[in-house]
């Protein structure tokens, strides 16, 4: 079966993270298509409501589906619950040690010879070693066995009134289980080696994972997972779902490797985890290389192969990201995916060329394009925080475009950011944002990218060899990623590869053929345990071969190549510009994106004619002559696309740059807020007497305990033979938050859908208590809040909110800020609500008296213009008095708002959009 259309461009992790609605699905997917998102993933997150995987969650699965099929959206599966794939939201482990994921714990410790006493890890003990240590280091040929010497103590003492008569109640234990060294060495310095295999434990939201390298436990999580939404939707899989997602899986140490080792290389690896774990020891680089040979041959058989025979045998594409021990891992999947591109705008280096390839989008987009596959995919935008706006989003788009990738899935689009749910790695940049309806923008700009890009490749001349199957370090992955900066500053095109890549191509007349490109130059990074394979190829090689050891710096390697694009600067920094040529049979494509804070006045000689493709309708072609080659200036974060066109270049526009007063009127489009997060926290004894208190944030108790270094008597639990356990008390809390108020009028107090855990009232000075029935919709926060009206118990001066909450558990009490909405100014220090004022200064919130606002916001001002430009149309550019990130919009004279969402804030406009004399700006 045919997998259904995969389109370019947004497919964000939708994160369903709350208890959910098929009346919200639909709302939210039409939102999605309205600004131009290609399709999603289902990713069900912490917060979800209904059982994974369960009917009422498959119903809704199903709901989306259909509303997607009517908008012409893809809906897509992410295979897990939260993250990292492979144990289906826990299920698979539940109840099976067998499938449990292990680790191997090595360490190591210096003693003196005679009497060693030491506990070890727990865990069950692989080996345990020791070497007399001489003046260059351990003498390995001297290396004894221990492990004859470990046993088992029971390592912690507890005391229990439960005996089994009344004439004896007090009973002693002992309980969890450690190793113990316990030996005789001879004089001298000795090196202890242990190797432990132990459970995997404290995992994120699991506590255990899965083992990965288990064939039988991958086949029970296909079972759990694939198999339910098989099960219930058959072809439309097919026919509607381009593709399961996998996030994060790697393989880690199983108890099947020692004997599988045994088989693949005939020693035994116990005996030799000592070589694995000192760099010293002369087995050391052929006993990591054969390790990791091993796992990385059972993790493609165990889950690789797989995962991609179930995709294939139902229609849909085997996509996803996650670390890859080899390049060639990533021939398994449809859609190899990467994780960089969460950097905001301005920051000194992007992280779009990291260290391995799961981190380095250029790597994920080479392999994609040497395995033959559609495109590579990104998950992008993740951490990039509540200060997280569309012009980081558009630049990283951008550069993500650079690096090569097709499928760009940002993390995420939030279902819910209600109460805690908005600490899951934000941002999310969906509808919560005030910059959602502008969105599209950024959608159709990719697509416009996206398309000029279709059918060609990155022309590049130098491969890049990828080290991760070199055994490298972290001084070498480190000068790797160096290394790359360097290049893409020098403006060389490359492209990463590794010994299967390269085998794949033909050796003609001193060049590598290989797929579309003819290669003359290969570079090799530092790495300290090259494949023989890789070293073998290299000596055949007739072309340039640049080692990194022959190289005093990664900038002295990047400038031997003579093969980058001659680009300079005029004025500004050419190395913070990246460019790429992009080619097909009969065209080819230059991109630029400018990633630094400052402009860059540029000349460029790329050998064959351009003409500038503008990125969107209101923007004109820049690009003029300059002697034999070219001239652009690039703004702060500009980005422009050139194709190869012998026709002549049009005129420049005229350019009318008009300057936004610093001091202007300022009209909020939703209502201000207060953020009070900030609360006095109280313990109350059985007589509701407050005991201890201290300020703390609206976060759960265990963390405003924690905060606040409160006191009190834990619930000790005893089990017969266990140790005791401590667990909190029932509490019960008062919260209390004072602001003043002059002359402000109407007051709404807002909530977030689980703000508040356990059993609670809620009073205003003397108003009633209030439960949560007394709250109702409204629209003056995020969608889904709840309001409560507090205008009639309000008064001038001091106002104290009382909050109390009763409580077991550690997630309980006040967990998120509770809000005041309304048409009022906001002072700090001490919290003051006024009259809001009309004028301001542009982007001071603090001194606007908006400091929490969150929402639109307009600045309206009266602009002088002497003469406008005689041409009916022209380049209007706005300058702003003070740094800005926010999403803009421009109306001039009353006329419709022009989108302005990112630097340069710049448009083609008509003449008669303005006059000679006063005009009025919002």
């Amino acid at each position: 079966m045919s997998p259904a259309a995969f389109v370019p461009g947004f497919h964000p992790f939708w994160f369903w993270n709350d208890r959910l609605s098929a009346e919200e699905i639909r709302w939210q997917i039409r939102e999605m298509a309205a600004a131009g998102v290609r399709g999603f993933y289902i990713h069900s997150r912490q917060g979800l409501g209904q059982p994974y995987l369960g009917e009422a969650f498959l119903d809704l699965v199903e709901v989306a589906f259909d509303e997607a099929r009517r908008l012409g959206l893809a809906p897509q599966v992410y295979d897990e619950y939260p993250y990292p794939s492979g144990i289906a939201g826990g299920e698979v482990i539940l109840g099976r040690p067998e499938f449990q994921a292990t680790r191997l714990i090595q360490t190591a410790f210096d003693c003196d010879g005679g009497s060693v006493r030491r506990d070890l890890p727990a865990g069950h003990v692989l080996a345990c070693t020791a070497c007399p240590l001489g003046e260059t280091g351990p003498d390995w040929s001297a290396e004894r066995d221990l492990k004859a010497a470990v046993g088992i103590v029971l390592a912690d003492e507890s005391y229990n009134l439960g005996g089994l008569t009344v004439y004896n109640r007090k009973r002693y234990f002992a309980s969890n289980p450690r190793p113990r060294l316990e030996t005789e060495l001879p004089p001298g310095r000795w090196r202890v080696y242990v190797s432990v295999q132990a459970l995997v434990s404290g995992h994120k939201y699991w506590d255990g994972y899965v083992d990965v390298l288990n064939p039988e436990a991958v086949r029970e999580f296909i079972r759990l997972t694939h198999e339910r939404y098989a099960a219930r939707f058959g072809e439309r899989l097919g026919r509607e779902v381009p593709s399961f997602f996998v996030d994060e899986t790697y393989p880690g140490w199983s108890t099947l490797l020692p004997a599988a080792f045994r088989e693949a290389y005939g020693y035994d690896l116990p005996g030799k985890f000592s070589a694995l774990q000192d760099s010293s020891h002369p087995d050391h680089f052929r006993v990591a290389r054969d390790l990791r040979e091993l796992v990385y041959n059972q993790f493609c058989a165990s889950f690789e192969e797989p995962v991609r025979h179930w995709c294939r045998a139902h229609g849909v594409r085997y996509a996803g990201e996650k670390e890859s021990m080899r390049l060639a891992q990533l021939r398994y999947m449809d859609i190899p995916g990467c994780d960089p591109g969460h950097t905001k705008a301005g920051t000194r280096r992007e992280d779009l060329l990291g260290p391995s390839p799961r981190r380095n989008a250029r790597t994920t987009a080479a392999a994609a394009y040497f395995y033959g596959k559609e495109g590579a995919l990104c998950e992008c935008y993740h951490s990039l925080g509540w200060s997280g706006t569309l012009q980081d989003a558009r630049l990283i788009a951008d550069n993500l475009l650079w690096a090569g990738i097709r499928y760009l899935v940002p993390h995420g689009f939030f279902y819910s950011t209600h109460a805690l749910k908005k600490h899951d790695a934000p941002p999310t940049l969906f509808f919560q944002m005030p910059y959602w309806p502008l969105f599209r923008h950024l959608s159709d700009r990719v697509e416009r990218l996206l398309a000029a890009f279709e059918g060609t490749w990155i022309d590049a001349p130098v491969l890049l060899v990828e080290p991760s199957a070199g055994n490298p370090g972290h001084e070498q992955l480190a000068d790797f990623e160096d290394l790359q900066h360097a290049l893409a500053a020098a403006h060389v095109d490359f492209l990463a590869c590794d010994r299967d890549i390269l085998a794949d191509g033909e050796i003609r007349a001193g060049k590598l053929h290989l797929r579309d490109l003819v290669v003359d130059t290969v570079v090799v990074p530092a790495m300290r345990d090259p494949e023989p394979e890789l070293t073998e190829w290299l000596a055949r090689f007739p072309g340039r071969v640049l080692r990194r050891e022959d190289f005093p710096d990664v900038t002295a390697l990047a400038r031997a190549i003579p093969d980058g694009l001659k680009l300079t600067a005029v004025a500004g920094d050419a190395g913070r510009v990246f460019s790429v040529v992009r080619r097909d049979a009969s065209r080819r494509l230059l991109l630029l994106v400018n990633n630094g804070a400052a402009p860059v006045d540029l000349r460029l000689d790329p050998g064959f004619p351009l003409r500038e493709i503008p990125l969107a309708d209101d923007l004109p072609a820049l690009l003029c002559r300059d002697g034999e080659g070219y001239r652009r200036n690039l703004a702060p974060f500009e980005a422009a696309l050139f194709e190869e066109s012998p026709l002549p270049l049009p005129a420049l526009p005229t350019v009318l740059r008009i300057a936004f007063p610093a001091t202007c009127v300022i009209e909020p489009q939703t209502p201000n807020l207060v953020r009070l997060n900030r609360w006095q926290l109280a313990l109350l004894d059985a007589d509701g007497q407050p005991q201890e208190n201290a300020p703390v944030d609206a976060i759960p108790l265990a963390n405003q305990l924690k905060q606040g270094k409160f006191r009190f008597a834990p619930v000790i639990r005893e089990g017969f033979g266990q140790m005791p356990t401590l667990e909190l008390p029932p509490l019960r809390l008062r919260y209390t938050c004072e602001f003043l108020r002059t002359g402000a009028d109407s007051v709404e107090l807002v909530m977030e859908p689980g703000t508040i855990r356990g059993e609670w009232t809620l009073r205003l000075g003397h108003s009633p208590a209030w439960t949560e029935v007394d709250f109702t919709p409204t629209a003056s926060h995020v969608r889904g809040s709840l309001g409560l009206d507090l205008t009639p118990w309000l008064q001038d001066g001091t106002n104290c909110l009382t909050l109390e909450v009763a409580t077991q558990r550690l997630d309980g009490g006040l967990r998120n800020p509770l809000y005041l909405a309304g048409d009022f100014g906001v002072e700090l220090a001490p919290l003051r609500l006024i009259p809001r004022p009309s004028g301001g200064r542009f982007e001071d919130y603090e001194a606007n008296a908006l400091p929490h606002f969150s929402g639109v916001l307009d600045y309206l001002a009266e602009v002088d213009i002497e003469k406008l430009p005689d041409d009916e149309r022209f380049l209007l550019e706005l300058v702003l008095p003070a740094p800005c990130e926010e999403a803009l919009e421009l109306s001039l004279n009353g006329t419709p708002f022009h989108p302005l969402p990112w630097s340069p804030r710049r448009l083609l406009i008509a003449r008669n959009e303005l006059v000679s004399g006063a005009n009025h700006l919002r």
